[in-house]
């Protein structure tokens, strides 16, 4: 079956096992059409991407106990503040790609539509919307190379916000977090770090990294070279493979002694289509390198493979995963 693959002598065999954690994932790899008055029906579509413009039509809420914007802050005030920031320190900054996500909580959803507001708006008009769920890719164009851009990947859900940094592979939009100071969140998601940093911080540390950048893009094109440099062996790979899925079976386990709570590297929907893309690259390329790897996982931390607020966990989690095994 695996004809490609020459499974040799078992040299990878100092991995050492992660925990692991994660929820279940919505697979959608196509954006429905859209025009600039209405969205696609999020009842068939739970992703969608729209614009910065789009996002401030629609209904805004605030906190029902204290009149407030959720956060403190309304997640387009959010993206504009970022933005601002970017400028202020003299960055080319952009939105990459912004999306919607809606999902199957009824007690909480991601988007709510108001018939009311369709009556006067008309159907599915982008002002008869609730958006609670948004995942924004910020580029900044400084540091651009034919292959490589800067992010700052930001999340806004019910649960708060997140937000990283690092390099983007342009052809993909694969976001790049190669180190745990890299992200920072005012909710905790497992055992990061970064987690619960309070939300009127969060523009703070986010300018502390823009100051910085210069250094975090060299460390990160370092590294990214040194794991395209990395070849693993067809053995070493497996072995991978099977670590992720042991990992992602002591998350979901209903057997406590051996169970393990923290965010894991990928779910099961995430490890097939992981493997695919690496038996495809083997198949394609004759070989498989550290980089392909992080990419082919990367690939899968979108709002249309996973769930939003383990997107940037997740990436974390799998970086440590190669850090914790010489990977990189």
């Amino acid at each position: 079956m695996l004809n490609d693959f020459d499974l040799g002598t078992m040299s990878g065999q100092g991995f050492n096992v992660l925990a692991p954690e994660v929820e279940t994932v919505q697979v959608q790899t196509e954006m429905p059409a859209r025009d600039n008055d209405h969205f696609f029906d999020f009842e068939k579509a739970k992703v969608q991407s729209l614009t910065l413009e789009q996002l401030k039509r629609t209904v805004r809420e605030n906190d029902v106990e204290n009149g407030k914007p959720l956060h403190g802050i309304q997640h387009y005030e959010l993206i504009d503040r970022l933005t601002e920031v970017c400028l202020e320190l003299g960055y080319q900054a952009e939105i990459y790609d912004m999306f919607a996500t809606n999902n199957k909580d009824r007690l909480t959803p991601g988007v709510s539509l108001y018939p009311e507001l369709e009556q006067r708006y008309g159907k599915r008009a982008v002002e008869a919307h609730s958006i609670r769920r948004i995942y924004t890719n910020l580029r900044i164009r400084n540091f651009d190379t034919d292959e490589l851009t800067t992010n700052l990947a930001v999340s806004y859900t019910q649960k708060g916000i997140q937000i990283g940094i690092g390099r983007n592979v342009k052809i993909c939009h694969n976001q790049c977090m190669l180190s745990a100071e890299r992200y920072i969140a005012d909710f905790s998601t497992g055992n990061n770090k970064g987690d619960r940093i309070p939300t009127a911080d969060l523009l703070g540390r986010v300018k502390v990294w823009l100051e910085d950048l210069h250094r975090i893009v060299d460390e990160d094109d370092l590294l990214i070279e040194k794991m395209k440099a990395t070849a693993m062996t067809p053995a070493q790979v497996l072995l991978v493979i099977g670590m992720l899925t042991a990992a992602r079976v002591q998350h979901d386990t209903e057997v406590k002694r051996i169970k393990v709570r923290s965010v894991y590297p990928l779910n099961q929907a995430q490890i097939g289509r992981f493997t695919e893309r690496l038996l495809t690259t083997q198949h394609d390329e004759g070989r498989i390198t550290a980089w392909d790897m992080y990419n082919a996982a990367t690939d899968l931390y979108k709002p249309q493979t996973a769930e939003q607020t383990l997107i940037l966990p997740q990436n974390l989690s799998f970086v440590k995963f190669m850090r914790q095994n010489a990977i990189i």
